[in-house]
């Protein structure tokens, strides 16, 4: 057995593995993974899709959900769950049901290879778990390698599966969760109050950029389509997927070079912004010519404002590319960047008026 726990200060432990990576860890020996927990988000079950188009030696696929079907799920969270089972039973390697007679809240994971299974977590993990999620909340679970008890696991799981579920596609959802968490609790984001986003704006300064969000058409694995990009292979061999929200944005030449735009390299390339919906976050401008910009210390900072905001407008779910018709249907195509009178703030706009 091995203890698995998050891993930030101030509860921060040397030579322990955290439950992400213990779980990719045990994916290079897995031909079979079934997954019953109680939450899913939107980005895990893609995540979860990329595991499974980008690392083929896991065959066969099952996920358990076990409190949305009475609690709701929100629209971007079902869309992608919808998504996944479509995927899985299209290719013949497994489904997502959910758990309808009552609220199923644990977390379990069972890896099997052709023989039997052989390894399993059980904890507080639920699926956004497998993601690289600076969120500050502090998890615990109990890796299993005990050949019983891995068999006993997926025993269980299977006759909750028989038992107590159905597939997603057979049940009729049109009850949804409205409320989006994607940047609440997240390492390095505060929420501004009206009161600091209205001296924010009362501050702005003439010094103001419009800077173009380059699509799917030009930018078909970078910018705001790095999902799409080629995924990180591990030292065991297993492709982990790039984020959903994982972003780097290329900024034109002719803005980046503009008098009063941030300097690479310069104390002022790492400045503070408010946005016009409420959040505060650090963001960054580096490479030549200034080209790159991004939040500072967590690409998926800015994705999760940026493609959160076209998720919550209906323009865009996850998984898709960001095209020049999802930006149409948002309606604007830039988002601006301005600076204030006050020492390294900016404000960060990408409203629809």
């Amino acid at each position: 057995m091995e203890f698995l726990h998050s891993n930030y200060p101030p509860c921060r432990i040397s030579g322990v593995r955290t439950f992400s990576e213990a779980f990719y860890d045990l994916l290079s020996e897995t031909e079979k993974l079934d997954i019953a927990v109680g939450y899913v988000t939107s980005n895990s079950l893609a995540e979860l899709k990329q595991i499974a188009e980008l690392n083929k030696n896991i065959q066969k696929l099952n996920l358990t959900i076990g409190m949305h079907y009475i609690e709701h799920f929100t629209q971007s969270a079902y869309r992608a769950a919808c998504v996944l089972n479509q995927y899985l039973m299209n290719e013949e390697r497994g489904e997502v049901r959910l758990v309808t007679p009552f609220r199923y809240h644990g977390k379990l994971y069972s890896f099997s290879n052709a023989s039997a299974p052989f390894a399993g977590i059980i904890g507080s993990n639920n699926l956004s778990s497998i993601l690289d999620e600076n969120t500050r909340t502090y998890e615990s679970s109990l890796l299993i390698d005990d050949l019983t008890a891995a068999a006993d696991m997926n025993g269980f799981i299977q006759r909750l599966v028989n038992t107590s579920t159905d597939n997603i596609g057979n049940l009729e959802i049109d009850e949804f969760n409205e409320r989006n968490p994607l940047l609440e609790g997240h390492e390095g984001v505060e929420k501004a109050d009206t009161h600091t986003v209205a001296e924010c704006l009362n501050a702005r300064t003439a010094v103001s950029f419009d800077i173009p969000i380059k699509t799917f058409e030009d930018s078909p694995k970078s910018n705001l389509n790095v999902y799409f990009g080629k995924g990180r292979v591990q030292q065991n061999g297993i492709v982990k997927p790039r984020h959903w929200y994982e972003v780097e944005l290329i900024v034109p030449k002719g803005v980046a070079t503009r008098p009063g735009y941030p300097q690479a390299q310069t104390p002022e390339a790492e400045f503070d912004v408010i946005t016009d919906d409420g959040w505060t976050f650090r963001c960054k401008v580096s490479g030549d010519y200034n080209k790159n910009f991004r939040s500072e210390g967590d690409l998926k900072i800015l994705g999760k404002w940026l493609k959160g905001r076209l998720e919550a407008k209906g323009v865009l779910s996850v998984g898709e590319p960001v095209t020049q018709q999802t930006l149409t249907a948002y309606g604007r195509s830039t988002f601006t960047l301005t600076k204030t009178n006050k020492p390294n703030l900016w404000y960060l706009d990408f409203g629809v008026r």
